[in-house]
């Protein structure tokens, strides 16, 4: 019968402990989005030493900016790697980002590919692009452009803008690749959509030049129209080009359907 009691007692201590720690780890949210830095790490540093790998995470990311605390790329360090030991893939990116960088440690980007490596597994689109990277320019490891179009493809069906952008242009220019102008199509339309200023300028130029797509002024105007808004080089001369060709009625066309383009795809200066 003691042996019972001891066991409920145990069991109910347990689930009041774990019922501590989230209230902690959520009072230490409430005061980070605060802007209460400090009082965060008050809740956060006993969960951490405890083990809490999302807390572990979190004061890595305050030690790195120096959000409450001296900026101090060591105890970034130390926070990540035991948030990394528990496969924690925000944990494992930031560590590969600080190897590729040299934020407290070497440059070294041997480690870089290994950090992202574990963090891509895990599912990080960051990382899974920026793999991608490392493996296009050969930095860490070896060129491979097959695989670096591996890691963007993984990235951009996560719809990451710069793995999206980056497979439209290795497919444009049949970089490692044969060149696939609706497939570089594709990708630019989905990077444009999302904002991305040279994946809209690019689209303007394969609409107005019926690259991978049915050739359309009107639409080619629009995209160029959002590029200039985010001050791409020429996008401006492009877009006066392209309207120069229009009748009076595709130009009213060509403005009409820049605004509604504006108004779903532009980004807010």
């Amino acid at each position: 019968m003691k042996k019972i009691l001891f066991f409920i007692l145990l069991l109910c201590t347990t689930g009041i402990i774990n019922l501590s720690q989230a209230g902690a780890r959520e009072d230490g949210l409430k005061a980070y989005k605060l802007g209460h830095y400090k009082e965060a790490i008050k809740y956060w540093l006993p969960l951490a030493e405890l083990g809490d790998s999302e807390v572990q995470y979190n004061l890595a990311v305050m030690y790195s900016e120096g959000r409450g605390v001296d900026q101090d790329y060591k105890k970034a360090y130390k926070w990540l790697i035991q948030a990394a030991d528990q496969n924690d893939a925000d944990a494992e990116f930031r560590l590969g980002k600080m190897y590729a960088q040299g934020l407290g440690v070497d440059q070294d980007y041997k480690q870089a590919a290994r950090w992202f490596q574990y963090s891509a597994q895990h599912g990080n689109a960051n990382a899974q692009y920026n793999l991608g990277i490392l493996y296009a320019q050969g930095l860490g490891v070896r060129q491979d452009h097959e695989l670096a179009m591996r890691w963007y493809y993984k990235a951009a069906e996560l719809n990451h803008v710069s793995a999206q952008f980056n497979l439209g242009h290795m497919h444009e220019h049949g970089l490692g690749i044969p060149k696939d102008l609706n497939e570089a199509f594709y990708w630019y339309d989905k990077a444009a959509r999302q904002g991305a200023a040279d994946a809209q300028a690019n689209l303007g130029r394969l609409y107005f030049n019926g690259l991978g797509t049915q050739k359309d002024d009107i639409i080619a105007y629009a995209w160029f129209n959002l590029a200039e808004n985010q001050d791409i080089k020429n996008a401006r001369l492009n877009k006066a080009f392209v309207f120069n060709q229009l009748d009076s009625d595709e130009k009213k066309q060509a403005i009409a359907l820049a605004k509604d383009y504006l108004s779903r795809f532009g980004k807010k200066k």
